[in-house]
């Protein structure tokens, strides 16, 4: 009895030994932990940061990054006109914006989609996992397609299949229309994979705070935009997928534009701010082809884009240096550091289906409709009496059927327009529309006043960054023979016109 009962006295101890060496392992393990540097990130302040980094590039206008308010011919330059005449290699602005949008927007989505693939939720009911778990995937999936499309838009055919692999830093450049046809996949299986009655990135997401019906809204008007990009190059597929676009949920009123809050106080302002008021710099003024325009026209948006100069809305001559004391100014909402940034707006979403349907596209509505919603839209948007708004769309110059041109002239002209703070997609309108307006540099009689312009030369695309050919020069190589050359004048894909 007492052998047995020796036995059992060594086994316990050694039970007990056994769970304090494991208890103290535990422990142990939990004192190397570094709390203040997290070897796993989680998904949500990734996101965030890829989304600010995102809106700041898109809405600021330091020439070293952004020049698409001037390429846009919105903005003319003071004393340095050098963006303004299309030199992109001085300050090797499509570097700048090449790193931001891989580096800083895509790679810090990737990392929120791994961290979220290997996220448990304890106690949470599998199905709410599952559809919270969808939801964040599917709102990152959506901005990981717009920001592959603008790099496309940029430059043309860009890294895709290899383009966040770090054991990789010479990425193949994949073809830009079939980096489309990819990401017009990807943004159907996002839309596929929200679920409106469970929520998402919630406190982490600023720009919708996890309302996953308007994430829904605004991805069916991003494939509504992507799908006309195709329109001249592929019909088919364009038309097809704008008219599925059409069937769902839109952006449907300004409440439900794809923008950003920003905040009274640095760093959260507008990042117009920043360039306009905190530098104290006073290096822009209203371009004069778009003020001439708007004056034309009579346009009640001029009290708010711009300033008067002696009692008349006068612009600086686009492509020159101009004098900031001689011209009217930037208006005083784009200086308020809490103006919100909107990268798609219900404006933009009335033009593309007023667009559609010009193209001969079942989306519904009539063309003229749809344009005046969208000259309505861009009113409201920036604050526009109804009165004012009314006389406008009256105006035999406006209304859609007097209005000068053809089809892409008029909608071309009137959302170009409204895009004044989106200078990306203005940008981008003129490319695939034609529109007319913008102009080449100024010709001057001796007496240095303008008495024409040269024709239109603004830029298509931007030069791929300089680290390309230097670092992955045998790709970069073949990426530019295959787009008919690393030039600014080499059209993109979809761009026939």
């Amino acid at each position: 009895m007492k052998k047995y009962i020796y036995k059992l006295g060594v086994l316990m101890f050694a039970l007990f030994i056994v769970a304090a060496c494991s208890e103290f392992d535990e422990d142990l393990e939990k004192r190397n932990i570094d709390t203040k540097n997290a070897s796993v990130v989680p998904p949500g302040p990734l996101f965030t940061n890829a989304v600010l980094d995102y809106y700041y590039l898109m809405l600021e206008t330091n020439v070293n990054n952004n020049v698409f308010r001037l390429y846009s011919q919105y903005w003319a330059q003071t004393t340095y006109p050098d963006e303004s005449q299309y030199n992109q290699t001085t300050r090797n602005i499509g570097r700048n914006m090449w790193r931001t949008l891989y580096r800083d927007v895509l790679k810090d989505l990737d990392g929120a989609k791994v961290s979220i693939n290997a996220t448990v939720l304890p106690g949470v009911d599998p199905a709410r996992e599952t559809g919270v778990r969808d939801n964040q995937l599917a709102t990152i999936q959506i901005i990981e397609v717009l920001a592959y499309s603008n790099l496309v838009d940029l430059f043309g055919n860009v890294p895709y299949t290899e383009a966040l692999d770090i054991e990789n830093p010479q990425p193949s450049y994949d073809d830009g229309a079939t980096v489309y046809s990819k990401i017009l996949t990807s943004l159907d299986e996002a839309i596929d994979l929200i679920d409106a009655s469970y929520g998402g990135l919630d406190a982490n997401d600023p720009i919708y705070g996890g309302d996953m019906a308007m994430w829904k809204a605004y991805a069916n008007s991003l494939k509504l935009r992507l799908a006309l990009r195709l329109s001249d190059v592929n019909p088919a597929v364009a038309k097809a997928k704008a008219e599925e676009a059409a069937t769902e949920t839109l952006i449907s009123g300004n409440e439900a534009n794809f923008k950003l809050e920003y905040m009274p106080l640095s760093p959260n302002t507008n990042p117009l701010w920043v360039d306009l008021v905190q530098s104290g710099r006073k290096d822009f003024v209203p371009a004069n082809h778009l003020v001439d325009y708007m004056n034309a026209q009579n346009d009640p948006r001029r009290a708010v884009y711009f300033t008067l100069y002696e009692g008349v809305y006068q612009g600086g001559i686009y492509g020159t240096a101009n004098s900031y004391s001689s011209n009217s100014h930037i208006g005083d909402l784009f200086h308020d550091p809490e103006l919100t940034g909107v990268l798609m707006s219900y404006s933009e979403v009335e033009f593309l289906l007023a667009e559609a349907l010009a193209r001969g596209y079942a989306v519904g509505g009539t063309i003229e409709g749809h344009y005046n919603d969208g000259i309505q839209a861009s009113m409201e948007e920036w604050g526009v009496d109804a009165t004012d708004i009314a006389s406008y769309l009256a105006q035999a110059e406006v209304a859609y059927a007097t209005a000068a041109g053809d089809w892409k002239v008029k909608i071309g002209s009137q959302k170009w327009l409204s895009l004044y703070n989106n200078g990306f997609e203005g940008w981008s309108t003129y490319r695939l529309l034609d529109f007319g307006i913008l102009k080449g540099f100024p010709q001057f009689d001796d007496d240095d006043n303008v008495i024409g312009y040269d024709a239109p030369n603004v830029p298509v695309r931007f030069l791929y960054p300089i680290e390309e050919a230097t670092l992955n020069g045998a790709k970069y190589d073949v990426a530019a023979t295959a787009i008919g050359g690393d030039e600014m004048d080499t059209k993109l894909f979809w761009d026939l016109n």
